[in-house]
């Protein structure tokens, strides 16, 4: 016979709309549902994945949550496009004359970040982000 102690440990398996709400919550602050299956007070994947399957207002509650992820990680992009502190560093010449010279490395770097976001985001929000 279970006793109440039993039933308690490990994963949930049930669906819990305050599990539920905490795994939406997580998801829109940009963790990833792999990271936080991974806690041992959530549920596994495939658990999440039957959730979504089996119950609707969980499915609109995780679809919404990953809608506000995308807006926030395409801000994020924005935020690099616009810095532009690192552009130029200062550099000293053999003669000791301080010049600003363009950072191609700094620059090469945030246009990587910048595809790989735009990659990132085509595929959370196709119909959005996607190519046209």
């Amino acid at each position: 016979m279970e006793t109440n102690d039993q039933a308690n440990r490990g994963r949930p398996s049930y669906y819990s709309s305050e599990i539920a709400e905490t795994i939406c919550g997580r998801l829109v602050d940009g963790e990833s549902l792999r990271a936080i299956c991974a806690d041992p007070a959530m549920p596994a994947r495939a658990t999440v994945f039957r959730w979504l399957a089996r119950n609707q207002e969980f499915r609109r509650s995780y679809a919404l949550a990953r809608q506000c992820h995308a807006e926030d990680f395409a801000f994020e992009t924005l935020a690099i496009v616009n810095d532009s502190s690192r552009d130029y560093v200062k550099t000293t010449g053999v003669d000791g004359k301080v010049t600003w010279v363009f950072d191609k490395e700094n620059f090469a770097r945030q246009r990587l970040r910048i595809k790989a976001r735009k990659m990132i985001l085509a595929r959370m929000a196709p119909r959005k982000y996607g190519n046209p």
